[in-house]
C-alpha cells in the first residue's frame, strides 16, 4: 500500500487529474446520480504537499441538506482509492 501512496504523491499534475477523474467516474458518480445529482470536476491544484480538488454539485446535490456529508464522503473515497491522505475536496 505504501508504494501506491508514494506513487500518487509523486505523479505530475495531469496524472493526478486523470487518476482523480477515474475514481470519480468509477466510484462516485453513480452514487450521486442514483439520488438525482452529479458533480463536475472544476479544478485540481497542488499546494505544498496537498492536492486540492474543486468540484461543483449539479442536479439535486446542489440544494441537498446532506451536501456537506457528501463532500466528506467524496474526499474519503478519493483518498482511500488513491491510497493517500493528501487530497482535500472543496465545492465552488
Amino acid at each position: 500500500m505504501e508504494e501506491k501512496k508514494e506513487e500518487f504523491e509523486n505523479m505530475g499534475l495531469v496524472q493526478k487529474i486523470n487518476a482523480i477523474d477515474k475514481v470519480i467516474e468509477e466510484k462516485i458518480r453513480e452514487f450521486l446520480q442514483s439520488d438525482g445529482g452529479d458533480l463536475d470536476l472544476i479544478d485540481v491544484q497542488e499546494t505544498k504537499k496537498l492536492t486540492d480538488v474543486y468540484i461543483s454539485y449539479m442536479g439535486a446535490c446542489g440544494s441537498c441538506d446532506s451536501s456537506g456529508g457528501t463532500l466528506k464522503s467524496i474526499q474519503r473515497i478519493l483518498n482511500g482509492q488513491l491510497e493517500t491522505d493528501t487530497i482535500r475536496v472543496y465545492t465552488v
